[in-house]
């Protein structure tokens, strides 16, 4: 009765179907971050672009990476004068973080700069008004469930999806952060081999395993 309460809780059951959660939010944040990425860069709208000539995807004359710029030279720090370099790496972080987030690579180190990118974007959201008017405007309006409100909420909302991945990882099985885990994993236990002859292995060495309650 006690192991099956302990099961019962602890949903241990549910181990082998823990790649879903990061693997479902790599799928929902790659296509965000390439749309917002290419539009931003205006990829493939140049009148001389050229598909084997990747210098002439870019298309920076376009009133989304117009407007980026506008709102980067607001800030002190960046100016008018380095808003178009930055509203330039922002936009090609988004696509390149699509990308590994995609195939599930770097999973944790892309994180880190998407995760300041989205702090980025939501001091420039801010325009002026303190974090703690905005939160109560979140919470006294509709709140974070309406994502037709405010930049803030969903810059809040996608900060807390990649603060998420960041701790989980890219997940097992559907990732190449696991697959190259696994691959030095065990090039390490096999110079541990253990004097009966056997690979000498660390269950709980699998940074990619969600639930440690049954362990």
């Amino acid at each position: 009765m006690t192991k099956f309460l302990l099961g019962f809780f602890s949903f241990g059951w549910l181990r082998g179907l823990d790649f879903l959660p990061p693997l479902l939010l790599r799928l929902f944040l790659a296509p965000l971050l390439w749309v917002s990425g290419t539009n931003k860069l205006g990829f493939f709208t140049s009148a001389d672009y050229i598909w084997f000539n990747p210098f002439t995807w870019v298309n920076l004359d376009n009133p989304i990476f117009e407007s980026t710029v506008a709102g980067l030279s607001k800030i002190a720090l960046i100016g008018e004068t380095l808003a178009p370099t930055v509203a330039f790496s922002i936009g090609l972080l988004e696509i390149v973080g699509s990308l590994l987030l995609l195939i599930g690579f770097a999973v944790r180190w892309v994180s880190l700069p998407l995760l300041a990118l989205i702090l980025l974007t939501a001091f420039v959201a801010l325009n002026g008004e303190s974090v703690i008017t905005a939160l109560k405007s979140l919470l006294t309006s509709h709140g974070y469930t309406d994502m037709t409100g405010s930049t803030f909420s969903k810059a809040l909302i996608y900060f807390l999806m990649l603060l998420t991945l960041f701790f989980m990882g890219a997940g097992r099985f559907f990732s190449v952060d696991w697959f190259l885990h696994r691959k030095l994993d065990k090039r390490i236990a096999a110079s541990r081999v253990s004097t009966k002859g056997q690979i000498a292995r660390d269950a709980k060495s699998d940074p990619f395993d969600l639930d440690n309650t049954t362990d």
